[in-house]
């Protein structure tokens, strides 16, 4: 698996080296996004023991994630990501845009541009939710999209509810892999759980995936087992929720 994901980054940077030029014109501005104040004039309910139900409902989500078989697809009209992607092998950070334009049972419409140092570039496809990747392939922003979003190990997310600290362990002909929920995070307001694969102990894969939006908040890919740096790192820093 480790060789599949550098052979993606490689192809990625080559793709983005050898382009010129573009598709996209200036980059899309979205609306911020903000989160509604709280009143702090009402008193929360409480329950038997005195505490407050409303932290006790936050607690939960920022512990708790139920992921059904189907979460790394359920596409809404008008959802919004931009990350921020960073790798020791690109010149400064290149941005990566991601719009669901429309949704329905059978197919969903996104837009993906990828604005970098050497290229701009930008698609708009039509497919069933599960072949989105493969309509976007061959393509800078289709690199991106299969090596940020496409992880075989998000499939061992499904039909799972887990909290921090959970976690598995497997072993193979290449030594033991690990999966842990390891924490929670905030990214461009979609809070999301931090997922962390390791191999022999060193941290190869992790991603910040929430059950109600298909993309992660971060996500990153080590290279070689003792990395400290990803060769490849996505951070959400925009983002809307869609209908």
């Amino acid at each position: 698996m480790r060789q599949y994901m550098h052979v993606l980054v490689v192809a990625l940077l080559v793709l983005l080296a050898g382009c010129s030029g573009g598709l996209g014109g200036d980059g899309v501005t979205a609306t911020e996004t903000t989160t509604a104040a709280t009143d702090t004039s009402a008193t929360p309910a409480t329950d038997a023991a005195g505490t407050s139900t409303t932290d006790a409902e936050n607690a939960k989500l920022a512990t708790e994630f139920e992921f059904n078989g189907s979460w790394d697809q359920q596409y809404r009209p008008g959802q919004y990501y931009r990350y921020e992607v960073e790798s020791p092998n690109l010149d400064g950070t290149a941005t990566y845009e991601w719009e669901v334009v429309s949704a329905t049972e059978q197919n969903v419409t996104i837009r993906a541009k990828l604005v970098s140092a050497e290229t701009t570039t930008e698609q708009t496809v039509t497919a069933p939710a599960d072949e989105l990747y493969g309509e976007l392939s061959g393509s800078p922003t289709g690199s991106v999209a299969t090596l940020g979003f496409n992880s075989p190990y998000y499939s061992g997310l499904d039909e799972k509810s887990l909290e921090v600290g959970d976690g598995w362990e497997t072993s193979g002909t290449n030594g033991n892999v690990s999966f842990k929920v390891e924490s929670t995070s905030t990214y461009a307001g979609l809070q999301c759980a931090d997922f962390v694969v390791r191999t022999n102990g060193s941290v190869f894969w992790e991603s910040c995936v929430a059950p109600d939006s298909p993309l992660p908040g971060y996500m990153a890919f080590y290279e070689d087992e003792g990395d400290e740096e990803p060769a490849f790192e996505m951070t959400l820093v925009e983002y809307r929720p869609g209908a």
